[in-house]
């Protein structure tokens, strides 16, 4: 039983990881409610959350700089949006612009980011790397990400 619950423990600090730097929803147990970019989180030895929200506003329309907020004070965190950044779909898409070999891509789902020959790394915010095959994979990630945007379906 306890490999069940480390898997899950690693799978949604894994989740919460993948929120840093997107906006949410952080309501309190006294009915407080921010929203603001999450900039930083820490989960305590105790399982206690903490957050760090950047550009916060309150529910009254108060705009705050940064906002730590106490983990054992969150009720509820909340993300609205879907990312536009699959990198499942991504890696797909990639092979099927370039024509990369399907070996030597990978995905890395924890950290929501694909790798091209271990020496290129792909985000939603953009490649890791230099050369010409760094600005061809950038040039494909911008296009994917239009049409994603968009609302197109990728064609892969």
């Amino acid at each position: 039983m306890g490999g069940v619950i480390q898997s899950a423990v690693r799978n949604l600090i894994s989740e919460l990881n993948n929120l840093v730097g997107n906006e949410i929803i952080v309501r309190l147990v006294d009915g407080t409610v921010y929203v603001g970019k999450l900039v930083g989180l820490d989960l305590s030895e105790r399982f206690t959350l903490h957050l760090v929200l950047e550009n916060a506003r309150n529910q009254e329309g108060k705009s705050f700089y940064k906002v730590f907020v106490n983990g054992s004070r969150i009720s509820e965190i909340i993300f609205e949006s879907k990312p536009v950044f699959d990198p499942e779909e991504f890696s797909k898409y990639l092979m099927s612009k370039l024509n990369i070999p399907p070996s030597s891509i990978k995905v890395i789902k924890d950290i929501h980011a694909v790798y091209v020959y271990d020496k290129f790394k792909i985000t939603e915010y953009g490649v890791e790397g230099s050369g010409a095959l760094a600005s061809k994979l950038y040039s494909v990630l911008q296009e994917y990400l239009e049409q994603k945007k968009r609302g197109a379906q990728t064609q892969t």
